[in-house]
C-alpha cells in the first residue's frame, strides 16, 4: 500500500524541529524527516508535471502534432468533446482526420490556435491522482473563409506513475463561440463542476492524517547525506523553473509598457534577440536599440501594446545554471485613429544564471499570426517584415520564417512529457523551422557537498531543503488562488469568492473602494451582485501571467496577476476588459489565503469597435483611465538591475 504524506500537511512539521531541537535530534529522526522531504518535493514536482502536461496539450494541438497531443492520454484515458467520449486512439484518429486532414500538421492557411489558461491544480491524498481546471481560448479558421473563436472550460483528472503524468480524463464545457464578424459572442453556458473547494485551492496538496511509515534501515550519515542531497537540487530546480517564468512574465508586464531600458536589461550582457525575419540583435545595447522600432519607450495616449504571456514551459538544467522555454504571445496593439492589431508569437528561449540572478541569453520569436482588428484572419494576414534600415540587426535571420498563412513548426526543445520521446514531426520536414533535436541542457553538478560530519550540520541541511519545498509550494498555491479567484467570479459563487480571503483581507478595487475583513468582502459581493447569472449571459475572469515572489520563510507572498477579461450577452454586443491585480498571499490555518488585492483597470472596449476608436469607449462597461495612461504599480524591482518602475509599492 503507497501512502503519501502530502507536503503543506508537513510544513508545521517540518518547522517545528527548530535549530534548539535539531540538536537533540537523532539519525532517525532526521531520516524520517527526509522521508517525508522526499514525499513532498514529489508531491511538488506532480502538480508541475500536470502543469506542463496540459501546456504541452496547447501546443501540440496548435502546431497539429497530433500524436503527440493523444499521446498525452494514458491508455484507458477519455476524452469529452463536442464530438462525443472518445479512448486515446479515438481521439488521434478524430484530430488526424478532421483537423489534419489526414497529416500531421495543418494545411496552409488554417489556425487551429489552442491557449491553455489559469490553471487550479489539486493533488489527492494518494500521490498519484490530481485534478485541473482550465480555460482554453481557442482562434481557428482558414484564411481566405473563415474566423472563429471559441473558449471554455476544461475539468480534467490525472493519474501518475514513476513521475511520469498523463490525462486520465478530459472533459470540456463550452462557454462562448462566434464567427469573428459577430457584434460578439454565442454564449453556450455549459456548466462545468468545480473540483476544488477554497480551502483546497490553497492548499494543492491536501492534509492528510495517516502517519508516515518506517523510513527503513537506520541510514548512516554519509548515506543520508547523499539522499537529502539529491533532493536538495531537486527542490532548487522547482525554485529555478518559478524564477525563469517569473523573469518571462516580467518580460511581457514591461513590454506592455513599452518600458524599454527595462526589457532590455533582463538579457545577459552577451544575450541574442532573434526577431523573426526581421534579424539577430547580439549584445544588450543593440537589443535596446532595437526595440525603438516598435516606438519610443513609453505609451501615448490611447496606445495599446499587451503581450500576453501564455503557456510557458520551462526545463531547468541539471546543472541550475542555464534553462531553456517555450510559450505563446498574445498581442494586442494599437493607437487611436487606426486598426488595431491581434497577433501571436511563439517563442523558444535559452536563459543563463549570472550572479545568482536569471536572464535572457537568447529570445527567439516566431510570429505566428499578424492581423487587422476589423477584417480578422479570415481576411487579413501581414507577412512578418524583413530587416529595419532604421535599425539594422548585428546579423541576418538565421532561418527563413514564414508567418499565418503559412504554416511551420518552430522544434521544439522538450520531450513529450508523457512519453519522454522527441515529438513526431510531419515525416517531410519541410514545415520544421529550427533545429528539431532536443538540446542537451547540460549536466547535473559534480559539486556535491561533503557528507555532513555531525547530526547538527545534517539537521541544518535539512532544514534549508525544506525552505526551498515551502517557497515551491507557495507558488504553486498562490497561483492556484488567482485561478479560483477568477473562475468563482464567473459563476457568481460570492461565498467561494469570499472564502479565498484572509479573515483580516483587504480588498481595493478602483471602481467600488476599499473593503476589509472576509466578512465584509462577503457583504459586498452580495450586496453588489444580486440574483443568479443570466443563462444568455456570459464572462470569463481570466487571471493569467502570474509575477509572485514568496518571502524567504516561505510564509507569504507578493503576486501580480493579469486581468484579462471577456464576455457579453448572446447575440449581443461583446465586449474586451483589461486590468492588473497586485496582491499578497498568506498560510492561514493550513491553506494560502489572499491577504491583499488592489485592481487597477487599465482598459475597456466594445469588442466589435475595437481599442483604438476612443470615441467609441467613452462608456465602457466599467470606469477606465483609457485613453488616458497611468502609471500601475509593481510589487517589485527590475529582477536583474534592481531598478524602480516609476510606481513601485513593495
Amino acid at each position: 500500500m503507497r501512502i503519501q504524506i502530502p507536503a503543506l500537511a508537513l510544513l508545521a512539521s517540518f518547522f517545528a524541529c527548530t535549530v534548539s531541537k535539531d540538536n537533540t535530534a537523532t539519525p532517525g529522526e532526521l531520516q524520517t524527516r527526509i522521508a517525508r522531504l522526499e514525499t513532498g518535493i514529489r508531491n511538488a514536482e506532480a502538480v508541475r508535471a500536470v502543469k506542463r502536461l496540459q501546456f504541452a496539450y496547447g501546443h501540440y494541438s496548435e502546431m497539429g502534432l497530433w500524436h503527440d497531443f493523444a499521446d498525452l492520454f494514458d491508455d484507458g484515458g477519455t476524452g469529452h468533446y463536442p464530438s462525443g467520449e472518445l479512448g486515446k486512439e479515438g481521439i488521434r484518429k478524430l484530430f488526424l482526420e478532421e483537423v489534419g486532414h489526414g497529416k500531421l500538421g495543418l494545411d496552409g492557411g488554417r489556425l487551429y490556435a489552442h491557449f491553455m489558461l489559469q490553471p487550479v491544480v489539486t493533488l489527492e491524498e494518494d500521490g498519484y491522482t490530481a485534478h485541473g481546471r482550465w480555460r482554453v481560448l481557442a482562434m481557428m479558421g482558414t484564411y481566405g473563409e473563415s474566423a472563429l473563436w471559441a473558449g471554455g472550460v476544461y475539468e480534467n483528472k490525472y493519474t501518475g506513475e514513476g513521475g511520469i503524468w498523463k490525462i486520465r480524463d478530459l472533459h470540456y464545457y463550452s462557454q462562448y463561440r462566434g464567427n469573428y464578424e459577430q457584434p460578439g459572442w454565442t454564449v453556450d453556458g455549459e456548466t462545468a463542476p468545480i473540483h476544488y473547494t477554497p480551502a483546497g485551492a490553497g492548499n494543492p496538496v491536501p492534509d492528510i492524517t495517516d502517519s508516515l511509515p518506517p523510513s527503513g534501515s537506520p541510514l548512516s550519515l554519509t548515506e543520508l547525506s547523499k539522499r537529502l542531497g539529491e533532493l536538495t537540487e531537486r527542490a532548487r530546480r522547482l525554485n529555478d523553473e518559478d524564477a525563469v517564468t517569473n523573469l518571462q512574465n516580467i518580460y511581457g508586464y514591461y513590454t506592455d509598457r513599452k518600458m524599454w531600458d527595462d526589457v532590455a536589461d533582463l538579457f545577459a550582457g552577451d544575450g541574442t534577440l532573434h526577431l523573426g525575419s526581421r534579424g539577430i540583435y547580439a549584445g544588450r545595447k543593440s537589443i535596446r536599440s532595437a526595440l525603438e522600432q516598435y516606438g519610443p519607450q513609453g505609451l501615448r495616449r490611447g496606445e495599446l501594446n499587451e503581450h500576453i504571456q501564455l503557456q510557458i514551459i520551462v526545463s531547468v538544467a541539471p546543472d541550475g545554471w542555464t534553462a531553456r522555454a517555450r510559450g505563446t504571445e498574445f498581442v494586442m496593439s494599437g493607437v487611436p485613429g487606426e486598426s488595431g492589431r491581434l497577433g501571436e508569437n511563439i517563442f523558444e528561449n535559452e536563459y543563463t544564471r549570472e550572479n545568482g540572478a536569471w536572464k535572457i541569453a537568447s529570445m527567439r520569436l516566431y510570429p505566428r499570426l499578424s492581423t487587422d482588428y476589423d477584417r480578422g484572419w479570415a481576411k487579413d494576414a501581414n507577412a512578418e517584415p524583413g530587416p529595419s534600415r532604421d535599425f539594422p540587426p548585428d546579423r541576418p535571420p538565421a532561418e527563413t520564417y514564414r508567418s499565418f498563412p503559412d504554416f511551420q513548426i518552430p522544434a521544439f526543445h522538450f520531450t513529450n512529457p508523457a512519453t519522454g520521446n522527441p515529438p513526431r514531426y510531419p515525416p517531410d520536414g519541410t514545415a520544421i523551422i529550427g533545429d528539431p533535436a532536443i538540446p542537451q541542457l547540460g549536466k547535473a553538478s559534480s559539486d556535491t557537498l561533503p557528507a555532513a560530519a555531525t547530526v547538527e550540520e545534517l539537521a541544518s541541511r535539512i532544514a534549508e531543503t525544506e525552505r526551498l519545498l515551502k517557497i515551491s509550494l507557495a507558488y504553486s498555491a498562490s497561483e492556484n488562488l488567482a485561478g479560483a479567484y477568477g473562475y468563482y467570479l464567473d459563476e457568481f459563487l460570492w461565498d467561494e469568492t469570499a472564502d479565498l480571503f484572509a479573515l483580516d483581507a483587504r480588498r481595493d478595487l478602483s471602481s467600488i473602494g476599499v473593503e476589509t475583513g472576509r466578512e465584509n468582502i462577503r457583504k459586498s459581493l452580495k450586496s453588489r451582485y444580486p440574483g443568479e447569472k443570466s443563462k444568455d449571459f456570459f464572462t470569463a475572469h481570466q487571471l493569467i501571467q502570474p509575477v509572485i515572489h514568496v518571502a524567504p520563510d516561505g510564509l507569504s507572498a507578493k503576486m501580480r496577476v493579469r486581468l484579462f477579461q471577456l464576455g457579453g450577452a448572446s447575440g449581443k454586443s461583446g465586449f474586451w476588459l483589461a486590468g492588473v491585480y497586485e496582491t499578497s498571499t498568506i498560510l492561514e490555518n493550513g491553506a494560502w489565503k489572499f491577504r491583499t488585492m488592489d485592481l487597477d483597470y487599465t482598459w475597456t472596449a466594445d469588442y466589435r469597435a475595437g481599442w483604438t476608436r476612443i470615441e467609441d469607449n467613452s462608456k465602457g462597461i466599467i470606469d477606465t483611465p483609457f485613453p488616458e495612461i497611468r502609471d500601475l504599480p509593481f510589487h517589485y524591482l527590475n529582477p536583474v538591475t534592481k531598478r524602480k518602475p516609476p510606481l513601485f509599492v513593495p
